[in-house]
Order: structure tokens, then C-alpha cells, then sequence
């Protein structure tokens, strides 16, 4: 009996932790609202400073970034002009962008994207998990340039 009570402490310890790591990786995303806040924030930065901001909006730097959130900003030529998680897709043609499916997410978001906000679906590798998980972004048209911002949506 002793042996059975000792074994359930130690199980129950053990989805105590895991309980505890799984509630910290989630506080290490961001939510919808925060991204749809961090593009609002963009936009108005833009209507501000003009086409300058683009660079506070780019890796390195972390103006536009929170946690596991940051902003892209694709131009009217449909290249991207600002990302705040790889500098070095700024000048690509997001007509070629694809995600981990083969699914054409860079035209979505070229086609979808209204004045008012709409989520696009698809799936990417995910930098904190290093697995391919399902994502969204949300994306606005604004000025002729789209502004997003994505949350990724893992399974439990």
C-alpha cells in the first residue's frame, strides 16, 4: 500500500509539472488581440512617421516584436518591406511564399486582406517548438500596403 501511495505522489507531481510548463510555454505566445494591437500600433506608426518606420519594423530590431509576435508589412508591389522576425525576406515577392504544406499563403494575403482585418490560416515551422504547427495571421490592407501579424496555434 505505502508503495502505491508513493508511486501516485510521484504521478501526480509529474502532471503537476507538466501542467507548469505547458501553462509557461503558453504565456510565451502571444494572443489574437495582441496581434491584431501590434498591427493597429503599426499602422498608426506608419500614419505618423511615412515609410521610414519600415526599419523599426525589421529584425533586429524589437519595436514591433512581443515574445513570439512580430510584424511583417508587404508593399504594393507585393514585396515585403518590413519583418520584424528575418530581415532577410525584406525585397522578397511574397507571390512566392509558401508555407510547410505547399499552400500559396503569400497570395492570400495579397488577396484577403481587407481595410478591415481578416485571419489567414496555414501552417509554419513554429521557432519555439521547432515543429510545423498551425498558424494564422492577421492581416490588414492599409495605404496600399498589407500589415500582419501571426499567432501560432499548436495542438496540446
Amino acid at each position: 500500500m505505502e508503495n502505491i501511495i508513493r508511486t501516485l505522489g510521484v504521478f501526480i507531481c509529474l502532471i503537476c509539472i507538466g501542467v507548469s510548463v505547458g501553462m509557461a510555454v503558453a504565456a510565451d505566445r502571444g494572443t489574437e488581440a495582441e496581434a491584431k494591437a501590434l498591427v493597429a500600433k503599426a499602422i498608426a506608426a506608419y500614419d505618423d512617421k511615412g515609410k521610414g518606420v519600415f526599419s523599426e519594423m525589421t529584425a533586429p530590431s524589437t519595436a514591433f516584436t512581443d515574445r513570439d509576435l512580430y510584424i511583417f508589412v508587404i508593399g504594393p508591389d507585393n514585396k515585403t518591406v518590413a519583418h520584424g522576425y528575418d530581415a532577410s525576406r525584406v525585397g522578397q515577392d511574397v507571390l512566392n511564399l509558401r508555407d510547410a504544406t505547399g499552400k500559396d499563403i503569400g497570395m492570400e494575403f495579397v488577396q484577403k486582406a481587407t481595410s478591415t482585418g481578416v485571419w489567414v490560416q496555414y501552417v509554419m515551422e513554429d521557432p519555439l517548438s521547432g515543429k510545423e504547427e498551425p498558424k494564422k495571421s492577421w492581416v490588414v490592407r492599409h495605404r496600399n500596403f498589407i500589415f500582419g501579424c501571426g499567432v501560432y496555434t499548436p495542438a496540446s
